[in-house]
Parts: C-alpha cells; structure tokens; sequence
C-alpha cells in the first residue's frame, strides 16, 4: 500500500512539474522578437527600434521579462501590456518636442509629440535603453522564467530598412529573418511585408504612371494603375478609389474623389491587373492617388503620383554644376532664387537619375537672386575656391554624378521635381564646369546651357560667366585704339580687341607679321561668346615688336567655322 501511495505521489509531482514547464514555455512562446531597425534613416542613431509581437489572442503582462542589446538591459516593469495579436514597439527615443525631431514618434506617427491621437498611433510603444550596429548584431528577449529568445543578425540591409521575421511563429533562426520588402523601409505596428496573408491586394508608386507623361492643360490624359494580388490565396472582391489629393495634407476626403471606384476582381495569387483612368486638368501640380479597399495588408493599398500640368518654370532652378572635377576639388551643384521670395529648401531633395535623398530636414532660407552651393565635400570645396561667399551644404548622401552623361534632379518638400537637367559626355572637361546661359529659359533646353568661359573655369556663387551674353551668327571683332604706341609712356600703351562670335564655339586668336610669322598667340581654341582681351604689343618671349603693320586672325570651331583678319598698326608717338 505504501508503494503504491509513493507511485501516485511520483506520478502527481511529475504532473504538476510538466504542467508548470508546459504553461511556462507556452507564456513565452506567444511573444517573439518579430522586426529590427538596427541601421536608422540618415544618421539619426536614436532612430533605433526593436518590435515585438504578441501570437495570443490575450494580453500579455511583460513584468518581470528582460530585454538586451550589447551592454544595455531593461527589465520590464509589472504593467507593461502586449494586447493579443499586436505588437510593442522598443523605441530607443520615443517621443520629442518640436523642434527635436529625432524619434519614433516623429518619423512613424503624425510628430505631435504625444502618442496615441492620431490613427497611424494605434499600437502601443515605451522607450529603453537600447544600442544596435547596422552590420551584425544580437537581440535577446528573457521571460520570467528566464527562457531566451534571440535573434542576430550578420548584414546591412541598408539605410532606414529593418530585418523582419517571416513567419511570427516560425523559429527564430536568421533563414526566417529578411530585409523589409515594402517602399518605406519598415513596418512597425503592422503584418511584416515578408509575412505571407491570405488576402493581400498591392499597389506600389512603381505601379503608376502618366499617358502621355506630360499632359497639356485642360487635355484628357490617362492614369494607369496595376493592382497586384499579392496574398497566397485567390483575392477577395474589393473595390480601386482615385482622388486628387488638391491641399497636400495626405489625407483624402471626399470632395477629392475622382467619381467612382473600379471594381476588382478576385484575381490569383500574384496575378496583376491595369485600371485605366481618363482625366484633365488646369495648369498647376497635382497629387493623384489610387487607393485599394481594406483587405490583410492595409499599409501596401495606396499609392501616389505627382503630376504637372503645363510647363512651369519654377523659382529655385539649377544654375550651375561641376561634375569632372579635378584632383583638388570636389563635384558640385549650384541652385539659384529667381523670385523676389525668400524660399525655405527644408526637406526638398536632390540627386541623379537613380535617386534622391534629403539635402537637409532643418530649415534652409535662400534669399531673393542668392546662390546654393551643393558640394560632395564642404571643406574641399572652401579649399579649391576660397572665393565663394554663398550658402554652402554638403548634404549626408552625395550621389555621384557621372562623366559619361546623367541627369540632375530637384524636388521640393512635396515630392515634387523643382527642376532637372540632362548631361552627356561632351560636358567631361576636367575643372570646367556647366553654366545655364538664362535662368528666364527652361533647364530641358539644350541651347540654354554651355561650358564656363570664365578663366578659373567656373563661378560658384556669382552671376554666370554666359549669362545673358551677347552672341552672333558671325564673327564680329573691334580693335581700338588702332594704331597704337606700346612704348610705356601711359598713353595708348595697349590695344583693346573685343569680340562676338556665335554660341559654343571656341575661339582662336593670334598675331602675326606681314611675312606670315606668328608673333603672339593672345588665345587658343577656348570656349568663348563674347569679351574684351588687350595686346601689349609684345610677342610670345615678351618682347616688344617693331613698329609696322600686323594681322590679327580670328578663328572659330565649334557650332559654327569661321575665321576673320584684321590689321592692327603699331607706331610711335
């Protein structure tokens, strides 16, 4: 009998002690570690997060858990609630007051500094203590019971962009960790974008586009949109709406509907449709979205177009830019105010064909008629033109821009391109740099722009060594004085030679005897429009010539060839 007691007695302790481990491990299985920002947008180090998702469909109390990153550890304090099927976000800097910008709250909520009043706030977030290295790194959740969950990971997927779990209940190994796939970088507070849903219509900025791409005012154009059932189920039936976003605020209210939606059909897994809308509008820029009804993924069904309406010529253009430079300098972009407004260039961004990044989220005032230097490197460029006296900006992400050809391009805080200019390989002169001849003219016409003819072979932050100048379809050129007496008694010791020849040309100019002899090369093949150069009467070895008659010849190549001569007399008075 007493055996027997014993064996219950075993059996009921084994019972107990599986039941107490099973509850313990089945506690901490329904929160994972579950998407990583460990390398932030820009250089904004406090930017880092860290998401943890709740698998229950009930709450679950965090007290007592334990979260570490490198050296730093927080113990979660009793209180701190995961509610069932959402997620807790572990900010490294939560909230901020304008105008500190650098939190999550900012970046991944309306920036009001308080959380919870808008609906993009609609999970909860705490802030800790928190350190991540963008290469390689390890995070490491502890329950109560001191079970471990962890996830390292070895590379960087790249500025602003978060590793991402792919199945919230899969294992915690790095071959069910990815890069964050969605436009934005990153998905905190919803369904990771490597997740796969059931039912998950998608459209993307990439799947948008202009028929022709630019309409003219009050001209019927298309805009094309392609929806993509990017579920792994067959789709449900859903609805496409377009408006016109007319304030800019992102937030589409019914006056800017653009009648009614399409239907969509169930389309199959991956499947892809286009929806044509036919649309006009008055001169001006505009804002056009398509939006898919509510499905799995509410964050991948919207997506926008910028569009102009006839051609605009707008305030801050492009006015200048060195993209071979030499050895000792750096590349560079000028920007100039036209208008008589002060513009602030906060949030506007610059780049190349490829991309665009931020030149600065501060407030950036260029004044009525002032330059902006855009420089790759800001104290290579005060060394290689210590001259410049204007605003100059070395923005984080400088995208180089090729010798061989590419495009310069200009968008303001909106999205929207403020101006563009194409480039080929013609423009590779080491040190000499590009100058638009009218900023009256549009960037996109090619006669508007030509090399620098200035001597030091550009001129940041002054007027343009081309602007506005003078120029002929022929040679043009006036000597004076002539005769003139070059023997130094401070009267007509020089003769003034001033010249128009036709646009992009270079021109040659050199003296000669009667004999035919060279006598002074004043000029060679260099770019020029317009200008005035003074001859000593010296030649090449810096001797004063004989008095008597020379010929002055004139040649042009480039756009136009042409060659002139003149005589000029020199005598003694």
């Amino acid at each position: 009998m007493r055996k027997l007691c014993f064996k219950l007695l075993i059996i009921t302790l084994l019972f107990v002690n599986l039941t107490v481990l099973l509850k313990a491990q089945a506690a901490a299985n329904k929160v994972v570690l579950n998407e990583v920002l460990a390398n932030e947008p820009s250089s904004e180090t406090k930017l880092e997060w860290v998401e943890l998702f709740n698998l229950d469909s009930s709450a679950v109390d965090l007290g007592g858990w334990t979260f570490i990153s490198k050296q730093d550890t927080t113990v979660f304090s009793s209180g701190t609630l995961i509610p069932g099927k959402d997620y807790l976000i572990l900010a490294r800097k939560f909230v901020s007051i304008f105008p500190d910008t650098e939190s999550f709250e900012y970046h991944w909520g309306n920036g009001s500094g308080v959380w919870g009043d808008c609906p993009e706030e609609d999970f909860p977030a705490i802030e800790i203590k928190l350190s991540l290295t963008n290469t390689a790194g390890t995070v490491t959740l502890l329950d109560s019971e001191e079970n471990s969950f962890s996830f390292s990971w070895n590379k960087d997927p790249g500025d602003g962009i978060s590793w991402e779990r792919i199945l919230p209940s899969g294992e915690d190994s790095l071959s069910n960790w990815g890069f964050c796939i969605y436009s934005r970088g990153s998905t905190p507070g919803k369904v990771n974008s490597l997740t796969p849903v059931p039912n998950d219509l998608s459209i993307s900025a990439d799947d948008l586009s202009i028929e022709p791409q630019s309409p003219e005012e009050d001209k019927a154009f298309r805009l094309k949109a392609i929806v993509k059932n990017s579920g792994d189920l067959t789709s449900e039936e859903n609805q496409l709406y377009f408006f016109c976003d007319y304030d800019f605020d992102g937030k589409l209210e019914e006056n800017e509907s653009l009648s009614s939606p399409l239907n969509i059909p169930p389309l199959i897994s991956n499947q892809e449709t286009t929806f044509v809308k036919e649309l006009s509008f008055s001169r001006g820029n505009y804002r056009l979205y398509a939006q898919i009804g509510e499905d799995d993924k509410d964050y991948n069904n919207q997506a926008y177009i910028n569009l102009r309406i006839g051609s605009i010529l707008t305030d801050v253009i492009i006015n200048e830019f060195l993209c071979s430079p030499n050895d000792n300098q750096p590349e560079w972009v000028e920007l100039y105010n036209r208008s008589d407004t002060l513009i602030n260039l906060k949030n506007y961004l610059f780049g190349d064909s490829v991309a665009q990044s931020l030149i600065t989220n501060e407030d950036l005032n260029l004044n009525p008629h002032d330059y902006l230097i855009l420089t790759e490197n800001y104290s290579l460029f005060l060394s290689s033109y210590p001259e410049a006296n204007c605003s100059l900006i070395e923005p984080e992400t400088w995208h180089i821009l090729n010798n061989s050809g590419d495009r310069i391009i200009l968008k303001d805080s909106l999205g929207f391109v403020m101006d563009e200019v194409s480039y080929n390989s013609g423009v590779d002169i080491k040190g000499v740099s590009q100058e638009r001849i009218s900023p009256e003219r549009k960037s996109s016409d090619p006669d508007n722009w030509w090399r620098s003819v200035d001597p030091k072979g550009s001129t940041p932050c002054k007027i343009n060594s081309i602007q506005d100048s003078p120029s002929s379809d022929e040679v043009k050129v006036e000597i004076k004085p002539d005769p003139f007496s070059p023997d130094g008694d401070g009267f007509e010791d020089q003769t003034s030679i001033k010249y128009t020849i036709p646009f992009r040309s270079e021109l040659t100019l050199k003296i000669y005897d009667v004999k035919g002899r060279l006598v002074k090369t004043l000029m060679d093949k260099e770019p020029q429009i317009s200008g005035e150069i003074f001859w000593e009467g010296e030649d090449n070895q810096g001797r004063k010539v004989k008095v008597g008659i020379y010929i002055l010849y004139l040649e042009v190549s480039g756009s136009k060839n042409l060659s002139k001569k003149s005589t000029v007399v020199v005598a003694r008075r």
